[in-house]
């Protein structure tokens, strides 16, 4: 039995026994609480139909949030999968350092020399294998046999 209908039945018995505001004042008393009781149920089936109303919404929202995650986990695979093969193709590309942009062969000890655009500038660096001093030539600001030709 809800509270609503339970203050239904306080009433009924209150009009069964034929209480009254004009008798005494403990028909009026009681009368007074059915009424208070009556109020306070109807107080608490709203706050209950709006608390399952809220309930529904939320349950509403969790799963629409549920299914953002699923698109946005989706979304993240192809980035992280695009990432690791933007990777893989630079370290495919001679297994460089960070701020490595050249890489030559020395003519000394034949392992791998790794340089930067400072180092290039520079023209000249020593060779990491063996020690040999490397002179870089890379033929910035020299006339090619083209240009003599002219």
């Amino acid at each position: 039995m809800s509270l609503t209908e339970k203050t239904a039945y306080l009433r009924g018995l209150a009009d069964g026994m034929g209480m009254s505001a004009d008798k005494s004042d403990e028909q009026r008393l009681l009368l007074a609480i059915v009424d208070a009781l009556d109020d306070i149920a109807a107080n608490v089936e709203a706050n209950t139909d709006a608390v399952s109303a809220l309930a529904d919404e939320l349950d509403e929202m969790d799963d629409a949030v549920a299914d953002l995650e699923d698109a946005v986990g989706e979304l993240a695979e192809v980035f992280d999968d695009e990432d690791d093969e933007k990777d893989d193709e630079d370290d495919d590309a001679g297994d460089m350092v960070d701020g490595v942009e050249y890489e030559l062969e020395c003519p000394n000890c034949g392992g791998p020399v790794y340089l930067d655009e400072e180092t290039v500038a520079q023209g000249e660096t020593v060779c990491p294998n063996c020690g040999q001093k490397l002179e870089i030539d890379v033929g910035f600001g020299e006339e090619t046999d083209l240009e003599e030709d002219e």
